[in-house]
């Protein structure tokens, strides 16, 4: 091995994070409806700090999204814009882990005002970088871009 090889090898060359949690997007859309929408805070939120854990590259605070989509629904804008940023980081992340980034911001969105439907399509999305590296959550893996 040259010495060029070893430095690209290094593990200070490679970025790595936590995987995320692996979760049925149907009973994340059920769990919600049944609570009356309150499960789907606790679902952005948890899904928002597993995708900070995975990628700190990752741009925004997701404690702001998580506060803006819990807190927001009253005037709804921010709600929107909440979800939009996190459909943006699946996609980031979807990057990060090496698969084909089709995770598209403003289909969530747009499927969400459809009685919430878009929980289903982040969470599909997401579970396409779990599936990935097919490693349980928390277990640190490395990206790929």
């Amino acid at each position: 091995m040259s010495p060029d090889t070893s430095v690209l090898l290094s593990r200070e060359t490679l970025t790595y994070g936590a995987a995320p949690k692996r979760r049925n997007p149907c009973r994340v859309y059920a769990l919600g409806l049944f609570t009356l929408g309150l499960y789907w805070v606790v679902w952005f939120l948890r899904t928002n700090r597993e995708l900070a854990r995975f990628d700190e590259r990752l741009p925004g605070s997701y404690r702001v999204d998580a506060t803006a989509f819990g807190l927001g629904w009253p005037i709804g804008v921010p709600q929107f814009i909440a979800l939009h940023r996190m459909g943006r980081r699946i996609e980031d992340a979807q990057r990060a882990a090496g698969v084909p980034a089709t995770c598209d911001p403003a289909t969530g969105v747009l499927m969400w005002l459809c009685l919430g439907v878009g929980v289903m399509y982040l969470q599909d999305e997401l579970n396409k970088v779990v599936d990935r590296y097919g490693a349980p959550a928390g277990t640190e893996v490395f990206h790929f871009a």
